[in-house]
């Protein structure tokens, strides 16, 4: 269990690798595949904070390219400050106010001294879990496509937005990472004006039953 709330916190607090293809615009035979490392994911949204604020070393971006943040990333990072400082002063862990990601560590460490319950392991590695989906929620949002069919679970044809005070039809959406090695598998469909929610697959089967029925 200690494993998975490690992995859960590496998540958070160390760079990740990954493979992408670089077209050479001399010919697809020179295309290659180059290694890029990421910043770890608290790293990046403090990070895209600054930057959409115009708070960068050199005193400032062109707003013109600032980082798209929405509105609610400043709240949901001082949040996860706030409950991890939280967490590292009932541990006893010091607190490094320049960075979340080394005062989560230096929890970690003092966690461990203590005895754990299972049962406490599972509640910080789900949170731990969940502030990962939400930064990368944040950092980089899904596209959305949207269906023409009605919703096979209400049979909706529109959809209410109530920030817009507006209504509005095709309440199917597909929304999915074009980036993703398992863009499939990983899409999800989701009906606006019920707020059911499927995998693609699953969605397109229900809508074919439907469209038979």
């Amino acid at each position: 269990m200690t494993a998975d709330l490690l992995d859960a916190l590496d998540a958070l607090t160390k760079p990740t690798h990954r493979k992408i293809i670089q077209d050479d615009p001399n010919g697809p035979e020179l295309t290659k595949v180059v290694h890029v490392e990421d910043d770890a994911l608290l790293d990046q949204l403090d990070n895209a904070i600054r930057s959409s604020m115009g708070g960068t070393t050199s005193g400032g971006s062109d707003p013109a390219t600032r980082s798209l943040v929405d509105s609610g990333a400043l709240m949901r990072f001082m949040q996860i400050s706030s409950e991890v400082q939280q967490w590292a002063r009932v541990a006893g862990a010091v607190i490094d106010k320049a960075s979340v990601g080394i005062t989560l560590r230096n929890w970690f460490v003092r966690f461990k001294e203590y005895p754990i319950s299972t049962r406490t392991v599972t509640f910080y590695t789900k949170q731990l879990r969940k502030w990962a989906f939400q930064i990368e929620a944040t950092l980089n949002p899904p596209k959305e496509k949207d269906l023409p069919d009605a919703c096979p679970s209400c049979g909706a044809s529109e959809w209410w937005d109530p920030a817009t005070k507006e209504r509005y039809y095709r309440p199917l959406v597909i929304r999915y990472q074009p980036d993703s090695p398992t863009m499939v598998d990983d899409a999800r469909g989701v009906c606006r004006a019920c707020a059911k929610t499927w995998g693609v697959r699953e969605l397109q089967f229900e809508i074919e039953e439907k469209q038979a029925g």
